[in-house]
């Protein structure tokens, strides 16, 4: 929770209009995604919370939460939450806007996996009943691309795909489908 109200605090500071919501958005999403990380891949629903301030006329910044995987069950699996900050640009047309995402997040992660033979051969984490356990905080890239479809005069729907990839091999490639409302 205090990861939360740091991003959020953090985002607000980078907002000089933050308190006004002029030309400012919220945006919710949830899709497919495809991800690796130590020794366990995740596969299954994703899904994220953000706000955005368009501070020029091409220019987002974005910061939010995301559910990256939730893909634990009682021998082996992993589930990551993240906190990021991107900075996206656009090019407007009739029918929304196009956009590309470039940022950065911080994510923990928690699993295991199973060691087969040797049990002290765990990288990260610890071996408990033949079962490598972790519990990371990472640090990521994000890159992506996406666009925003007009439905009417506040409200968008929204398409993207985003490619993470950080510490301790973690690599996620997220499709997802979401809402955006402009508050102005």
């Amino acid at each position: 929770m205090k990861q939360l109200w740091t991003g959020v605090l953090a985002a607000a500071c980078l907002c000089p209009g933050a308190q006004a919501t002029e030309k400012m958005y919220g945006v919710i999403g949830a899709g497919y995604n495809d991800a690796e990380f130590i020794e366990s891949d995740a596969s299954g629903a994703a899904y994220y919370v953000g706000l955005g301030h368009q501070f020029a006329p091409q220019w987002y910044v974005e910061g939010g939460f995301k559910r990256l995987f939730d893909d634990i069950d009682d021998d082996a699996g992993a589930k990551a939450d993240a906190l990021y900050l991107a900075l996206l640009g656009k090019a407007s047309g009739r029918e929304g806007e196009l956009y590309y995402k470039l940022g950065v997040m911080r994510a923990d992660v928690s699993g295991g996996y199973t060691v087969a033979g040797e049990v002290s051969g765990c990288d990260y984490g610890q071996v408990s009943f033949g079962q490598c356990r972790y519990d990371e905080g990472v640090f990521a890239g994000l890159v992506g691309f996406g666009f925003d479809y007009y439905l009417g005069l506040n409200t968008m729907l929204r398409f993207e795909y985003e490619h993470i990839r950080g510490e301790h091999d973690l690599s996620v490639n997220t499709a997802t489908l979401g809402f955006r409302y402009n508050f102005n």
